[in-house]
């Protein structure tokens, strides 16, 4: 008899998205701050520190999932990677922003920060692997869109949680912000190890050998028969970079350029006062644009959150080419607001826009490169569109940061540099052909 998946299990699973989304929200909107005012960093430099994550996950993705497809112990094949490596990061995540309190703002403070970073990074690389890999474990094909819905919602709850709570807390008490993030994945993986077994709970207890991650598909990609293939991930890649400059950069951005801050320096006549009064009024200003920063991201996570799941069905419904297409429109037109500083009046509608256009490309994106191929051809596909968006990750920080230093220093540039990568993302998306198969012919 075939076994139907158990949303509760895929719920509580999510969990683990829940968890590692706290994490890393709280990283990509509180380092670059501390990396620029803390240690003065220019943004390309900081671009690079948080590159860490994105260059180790585009190695350790497809090689730590590959190794934990081929063993199998008495705690199952993801939960050794899982246990023996979350709670290290959660630990290490909790312990940095104590090290500019304990040894200054130095040279040596920031290599030893950097230091921390790269370790939380291993940590969360090697567990991010085996946690994706457990939903497709255990639910069958034809349930793993519905299922992707439900992670991703959990994962959006995460990121709301930080915005709204955990990101404000932490503009004033880094410490505490950062340890109440860790003491999350720590509790996320408590819930996981309880409440999911994989030796009894996975649909099949070995992986066919065939569904590994084969890279060769990169290569084969940039020949005639791949090219719907080739234009989906070229599509990712581009709406990657769009997004990752945003979600990187836009609290750093309110942080030092918000229109309040900069009402504030003309008054003042600098932007480095060396009055205590007008540096406590200074910093009162940034803390509360960062707190706004963060507030509108968590508009924008909760729109996804309602979304998620529903963005499937209406994938399915409308086309997933058509509902990415649409979702791309979304997105160019907040980015567009955002750059010439209309949303200070429309407000939160825009964020809300924006995390609506959002799911509807993100829900749908996976599945649509996953109909190219068929189930033999799931680990090799997964792999690629991973590949593009790690690596989209990798190229994006460092780049919007060295066109911000280029342009003087401002992070404004991001809004426009985001729409234009949307709009080439958009472009790609009209020379794919939905749910044809790779190596079959264009219709």
């Amino acid at each position: 008899m075939k076994r139907k998946a158990s949303y509760v299990k895929i719920f509580l699973l999510g969990f683990g998205f829940f968890g590692i989304s706290v994490l890393w929200s709280l990283y990509n909107s509180d380092i670059p701050i501390i990396l620029k005012t803390v240690y003065g960093l220019p943004y390309a430099a900081s671009g690079w520190v948080m590159n860490i994550d994105n260059i180790l996950a585009i190695t350790l993705i497809p090689l730590v999932g590959f190794w934990s497809d081929n063993i199998w112990t008495r705690i199952g094949r993801r939960m050794p990677f899982i246990i023996s490596t979350l709670p290290v990061g959660a630990i290490l995540f909790a312990v940095v922003p104590w090290i500019p309190l304990w040894l200054g703002p130095g040279t040596t403070s920031l290599i030893v920060l950097i230091l921390a970073l790269f370790f939380v990074n291993v940590s969360m690389g090697i567990s991010r692997s085996p946690i994706i890999a457990l939903m497709p474990d255990l639910v069958p094909p034809e349930e793993r869109s519905p299922a992707n819905g439900v992670i991703n919602f959990m994962g959006g709850f995460g990121s709301l949680l930080v915005y709204f709570v955990v990101g404000k807390l932490s503009t004033t008490n880094r410490p505490l912000g950062f340890a109440i993030a860790g003491a999350s994945v720590l509790i996320a993986v408590l819930i996981m190890v309880l409440s999911i077994n994989e030796r009894r709970d996975a649909l099949d207890r070995k992986a066919p050998r065939s569904q590994r991650t084969d890279f060769s598909l990169l290569r084969r990609m940039w020949t005639p028969k791949y090219r719907s293939l080739l234009f989906i991930c070229l599509a990712i890649f581009f709406w990657f970079i769009a997004f990752n400059a945003v979600e990187t950069y836009y609290p750093t951005y309110m942080h030092a350029e918000s229109t309040a801050v900069r009402s504030l320096i003309a008054k003042l006549g600098t932007a480095t006062p060396t009055d205590a009064s007008q540096i406590a009024e200074l910093d009162k200003v940034r803390q509360a644009s960062e707190a706004s920063a963060k507030f509108n991201l968590g508009v924008f996570s909760l729109a996804f959150m309602v979304l998620a799941i529903p963005a499937g069905f209406i994938g399915r419904r409308l086309g997933r080419r058509t509902t990415i297409l649409i979702g791309l429109a979304g997105v160019i037109v907040m980015v567009l607001l955002l750059a010439f500083g209309i949303a200070s009046t429309a407000g939160l509608a825009v964020f809300v826009m924006g995390g609506l256009s959002w799911a509807l490309v993100n829900i749908n994106s996976l599945p649509t490169v996953l109909d190219m191929g068929t189930l033999e051809m799931v680990g090799a596909l997964t792999g690629v569109y991973y590949f593009f968006s790690q690596a989209a990750s990798i190229v994006s920080p460092p780049l919007v940061g060295w066109i911000a230093d280029t342009a003087g220093g401002t992070m404004s540039v991001m809004f426009p540099y985001a729409g234009i990568f949307f709009v080439l993302a958009a472009a790609c998306m009209l020379f794919v052909r939905s749910g044809q198969m790779v190596g079959e012919p264009a219709a």
